[in-house]
């Protein structure tokens, strides 16, 4: 295949060859295409000077054989598939439906960002105003009075003549005070 020589790689003259016939290019085609004359290609291919690799890698992404860049490093084309490094290989209505997927995700992800940024700009502070569900008879706002009371309730410890046990208290700070007079 081919032979490195220090940096520069240099491709045996039959593999050339073989590379051009796949290509189905004669000498004087491969010769246009490559910018070189047509002797240049007969003596890549008798031996008489060495092949560079660009050139060989030139015919390869033309038969299909590599495709161009890192990216593509181990892709190749057969026919009208792509065929990937592990094998898989893909066909023009795969890609085409491939690409209409994307294109729909990529439509539903905008859409998706502008109901949000819509719904953000909806959000409102719950008001103050008494539910419709409850009556407002029944609506008992907290005040400081009754947190305090409740606290006073938390803090004050049980009566002896329980036993120890905690006793509910109903009614309030007024209750509370009676009982333990």
């Amino acid at each position: 295949m081919s032979r490195r020589n220090g940096l520069r790689r240099w491709i045996e003259p039959q593999d050339f060859c073989d590379m051009r016939r796949r290509v189905d290019l004669n000498r004087k085609q491969a010769a246009d295409l490559l910018d070189v004359t047509v002797r240049t290609i007969q003596n890549w291919e008798t031996g008489g000077a060495r092949i560079p690799w660009m050139a060989y890698r030139m015919l390869r992404i033309l038969s299909g054989s590599a495709l161009p860049g890192k990216a593509w490093e181990g892709w190749t084309v057969h026919g009208d598939r792509l065929v990937a490094p592990n094998g898989r290989w893909f066909d023009v209505p795969f890609l085409e439906q491939f690409e209409r997927v994307y294109a729909m995700a990529r439509l539903w992800r905008q859409d998706y960002a502008r109901t949000q940024r819509q719904h953000a700009s909806e959000v409102r502070l719950p008001s103050v105003t008494p539910s419709p569900q409850i009556p407002p008879s029944l609506q008992v706002e907290p005040t400081a009075a009754r947190l305090a009371a409740a606290r006073h309730r938390a803090a004050v410890p049980p009566p002896s003549n329980t036993g120890g046990k905690p006793q509910h208290v109903a009614g309030g700070e007024e209750s509370l005070t009676a009982c333990c007079r």
